[in-house]
C-alpha cells in the first residue's frame, strides 16, 4: 500500500481503449472548445520555422562550403560552425517552446474531457485469471459491508502465494473533483498478492470522460503521488 493508504495498484492495464475514447470526444469538441484549443496564427507560424529554419541553414552552409572549396579561407569554416551552433540551439529552445506550448493546449482541453475521483470499494468480487482459475476451479472471493462498517466474508484463493493474477470486480462509490458523487463498476486485474489487500472500504483515484462517468471509470494507474495526493483534496473539498 503506498503512502496515502489506497488500495494496491492493479497490473498495469492496457489504456487504449480509454485514451481511444478521449481522442474521440476531442476530435467531437463543441465549436467553442475546438476553436480555444486552436492554435494562433503566429503559433503556427512559429512551428513552421522549424522546418524552415534547418533547410534554409543547410542551402547556406553547402554555398559557404562551396566558396571555400574555392578560396581555401579559414572565415567560411568558422562561419559554417557558427551558423550550425546557432540553428541548433535556435531549433532546441523553438522545438522546446513549441512543445510545452502544445502539452498545456492538450492539458485544457483534456480538462474539460478527463475528470478525477476517489473511488471507495461498496462491492468486491475476486476471481483467478486463465490458469490460475484451472488450477483453482471455482475459488472466488465475494465480500460485503455489514451494519458495523467491518467487511464481512473471506478470500479464498488456493493459489495465494504462487505468483498467480486474480480479475477483480469492484462497485465503487465515486466522489469526483468536481461535479456529483455516482456510482459504477470497473474490474481490474491484480497479482494475487496484492489481490488480498483488497477489501470493502479500499479506496484509490479514478479517471473518467465527463459526459459518462459511471461507463467510462478506470483505476488510474498514471498519476505520481503528488497527483494523487492533489485529486484526494479536490475530492475532499467537492
Amino acid at each position: 500500500m503506498d503512502s496515502l493508504g489506497t488500495w494496491p495498484r492493479p497490473v498495469p492495464a492496457d489504456d487504449r481503449d480509454f485514451d481511444v475514447q478521449v481522442m474521440r470526444r476531442l476530435r467531437t469538441a463543441s465549436g467553442d472548445d475546438e476553436a480555444a484549443g486552436r492554435p494562433s496564427l503566429g503559433e503556427r507560424l512559429g512551428t513552421s520555422l522549424l522546418l524552415v529554419v534547418p533547410v534554409l541553414t543547410a542551402l547556406a552552409v553547402v554555398l559557404l562550403w562551396q566558396q571555400w572549396s574555392r578560396s581555401g579561407s579559414p572565415l567560411l569554416l568558422a562561419l559554417i560552425a557558427v551558423l550550425l551552433v546557432a540553428t541548433a540551439l535556435w531549433w532546441t529552445a523553438r522545438f522546446r517552446r513549441a512543445f510545452a506550448t502544445a502539452q498545456g493546449r492538450l492539458g485544457a482541453r483534456l480538462a474539460n474531457v478527463v475528470d478525477h475521483g476517489v473511488g471507495v470499494v461498496r462491492e468486491l468480487d475476486l476471481e483467478p485469471v486463465g490458469q490460475d482459475a484451472a488450477a483453482t476451479g471455482s475459488s472466488r472471493a465475494s465480500s460485503a459491508e455489514d451494519g458495523t462498517g467491518e467487511v464481512t466474508g473471506e478470500v479464498t484463493e488456493n493459489g495465494a502465494g504462487n505468483g498467480g493474477r486474480v480479475r477483480a470486480r469492484l462497485g465503487l462509490s465515486v466522489t469526483p473533483v468536481q461535479g456529483d458523487r455516482f456510482s459504477t463498476v470497473v474490474e481490474a486485474v491484480y497479482d494475487t498478492e496484492a489481490a488480498l489487500l483488497l477489501e470493502v472500504g479500499s479506496h484509490g483515484p479514478v479517471r473518467f470522460l465527463r459526459d459518462d462517468p459511471e461507463g467510462t471509470t478506470v483505476i488510474d494507474t498514471r498519476l505520481s503521488e503528488e497527483q494523487v495526493a492533489q485529486v484526494y483534496r479536490g475530492a475532499a473539498l467537492n
